[in-house]
């Protein structure tokens, strides 16, 4: 099965994300406070990370510099989210991909499954 984590501290967001990836046959992880990112990602493993750019008011880049820099991490596919244009700020720390706010959640779907070479 394969594993995501998903990063977000509103509560709404997360259950809607856990159940479309829960639909689509993901094992979801959640992490919702900022100190809980890298060990929930380290401690998982999962095959992708979303991951919205402001948790608990702190921006989450330097957790994807981190990820790059960790051998077991390094490879795992990030897709950064906010309600603002963040996609250079993004791409340069080292995401994937940057979707900006709202996006359509089959999008969404269409993008991991990209990233992950499952896409139908």
């Amino acid at each position: 099965m394969r594993k995501i984590v998903i990063v977000d501290d509103d509560p709404h967001m997360s259950r809607l994300m856990r159940t479309l990836f829960e639909l689509e046959g993901f094992e979801v992880v959640i992490a919702r406070r900022y100190q809980d990112i890298l060990p929930v990602i380290q401690q998982a493993r999962p095959d992708a990370v979303l991951m919205d750019v402001r948790v608990q008011g702190k921006e989450t880049l330097d957790v994807v510099r981190r990820m790059r820099q960790e051998p077991e991490l390094t490879n795992i596919p990030v897709v950064m989210t906010s309600g603002m244009d963040y996609q250079r700020q993004c791409l340069e720390a080292g995401a994937n991909c940057f979707l900006l706010k709202p996006f359509i959640p089959d999008e969404m779907v269409r993008t991991i499954g990209t990233l992950l070479g499952t896409t139908k």
